[in-house]
């Protein structure tokens, strides 16, 4: 896997935080992150990169990146994966250079994780289907504000028909269903994509080995074993712990500190 790159300052997010102070400290903390990259310090290059992403008020797709790339270099599949998805979600709002980046390594970390699962014996995620990645799309929100606005100009036109000529009422009854139509499909499968994942929200086993139990505690027997970087959803939480389940139906509890919410603050990972 290619090193990682020396991405842009954070200049965009930087705009959002409280006082210039603040930012001239977050950017001076990402660079010392990258030095420590290239000078193959790895370990130092997470530090610096975390204590970054601690301070940054929003969310940086070059900032996540750069942490599931060093990472990856180190070995650590699970937060690797982790990092690398945050990279590529909507609101990350990453560029065409970073998300061609961040898929390119995530697809090298996915054949490791692979490769780690088959010589353990240990359970992996399937890989991703149409179905996932239609329903990742739908749920971003261009897709909520294009049925909003197709719902608004249904209604105007529809109430503003009457003051039209004979041919042009005809017209505007036409297009203000065909937009209504597009307001029910478009917001009732956005509304579906959004629905699914807050029931059970998708997480990243973070170990190499994620112990899945019948219960919530350790005493517990176990299950089953998941390799690092599988995609579970979280479907129940309790006490420090979560009911996990692998998209093939597999489920059981795991520890919540060893699970990366994609779709939570990535202040609480616990260290490897």
């Amino acid at each position: 896997m290619p090193r990682p790159i020396a991405l842009v300052a954070l200049l965009a997010c930087l705009t959002l935080a409280p006082a210039r102070a603040r930012a001239d400290v977050v950017d001076e903390t990402f660079a010392r992150g990258n030095q420590a990259a290239a000078a193959g310090d790895y370990r130092g290059a997470v530090q610096h990169y975390e204590e970054a992403e601690r301070l940054l008020p929003g969310r940086s797709a070059a900032l996540s990146f750069n942490l599931g790339t060093a990472h990856a270099q180190l070995g650590e599949l699970g937060r690797a994966t982790y990092h690398l998805r945050r990279a590529l979600q909507p609101q990350a709002e990453a560029s065409a250079d970073v998300a061609e980046a961040a898929r390119r390594n995530l697809g090298v970390v996915r054949q490791r994780a692979e490769v780690a699962a088959a010589a353990a014996g240990l359970q992996i995620d399937r890989p991703e289907t149409w179905r996932d990645a239609a329903l990742s799309a739908l749920r971003a929100p261009l897709f909520g504000w294009l049925s909003l606005g197709a719902g608004w100009l249904a209604l105007v036109l529809w109430l503003f028909r009457g003051r039209l000529r004979a041919a042009g009422q005809g017209v505007a009854a036409g297009l203000a269903a065909v937009l209504g139509a597009v307001f029910v499909l478009v917001g009732g499968l956005h509304g579906y994509a959004l629905r699914s994942e807050l029931a059970a929200p998708p997480a990243i086993a973070l170990p190499a080995k994620l112990e899945v139990r019948e219960g919530p505690g350790v005493h517990r027997k176990v299950l089953f074993a998941v390799q690092g970087g599988s995609r579970l959803r979280v479907s129940e939480r309790g006490a420090g712990w979560a009911r996990v389940r692998l998209p093939g139906g597999l489920e059981g509890w795991a520890p919540l500190a060893d699970l990366g919410e994609l779709n939570a603050s990535p202040r609480h990972l616990r260290n490897p």
